[in-house]
């Protein structure tokens, strides 16, 4: 089982980056391998923030984690 989480976190040297629109978003080659080319995240109040792929939701009722 995996789990996923979202976190504010400092871009390592080997770190992919995607700057979307103010927000720069860090990850590293094994998630791509896990999650694939495509992520999206959402929030819904009942929910908390929500992560879903090209075919399935990842996880939900996530929060910011410090890293």
């Amino acid at each position: 089982m995996v789990a996923y989480d979202l976190a504010l976190d400092e871009p390592r040297l080997d770190d992919s980056r995607e700057r979307k629109e103010e927000l720069l978003f860090v990850y590293d080659d094994k998630t791509i391998e896990e999650i694939g080319a495509f992520v999206k995240i959402d929030y819904i109040p009942s929910q908390g923030l929500k992560m879903i792929n090209a075919n399935q939701t990842l996880a939900y009722a996530l929060s910011l984690k410090d890293s």
